[in-house]
């Protein structure tokens, strides 16, 4: 008696395990990868609507402060906080103010001074005016 051995033919359309596990590592690192720009993406999006919100801050701070009479100008400190994107984000607002000029004392330079901090990185926007009698 003659045994045949028989074997599949070698140019089968399958694919092999090894080969399913390297296609499978290859796609990991491709969407870890973009995973990970995802994220900072994310985060850049978050610093620019942060930094966009301090601005309108200040803006809203120096218009409020000018309406303030003459004599009443001085400088103080305080912070307000805001939401951004779902996540609570305290600005710290600094108005300060310098006497300009002669000694008549007409013209006073505002500044507005608000930092912020997201993820561990503090941040700050200045915006500043002139202001006559």
């Amino acid at each position: 008696m003659n045994a045949c051995l028989t074997t599949s033919p070698s140019n089968s359309g399958g694919f092999t395990l090894v080969e399913m596990l390297m296609a499978m590592l290859i796609m990991t690192v491709g969407l870890l990868g973009l995973l990970q720009s995802v994220n900072v993406a994310y985060q850049q999006s978050l610093r620019n609507r942060v930094r966009e919100e301090a601005v309108l801050v200040a803006e809203g701070q120096m218009n409020d402060w000018r309406r303030v009479p003459f004599q009443e100008i001085s400088s103080d400190s305080f912070s307000v906080e805001k939401t951004v994107a779902g996540v609570p984000t305290r600005f710290a607002v600094r108005r300060e103010v310098q006497e300009m000029g002669n000694s008549a004392k007409n013209t006073k330079r505002l500044k507005v001074a608000v930092q912020w901090s997201v993820r561990g990185e503090t941040t700050s926007h200045e915006i500043y005016t002139m202001r006559n009698r």
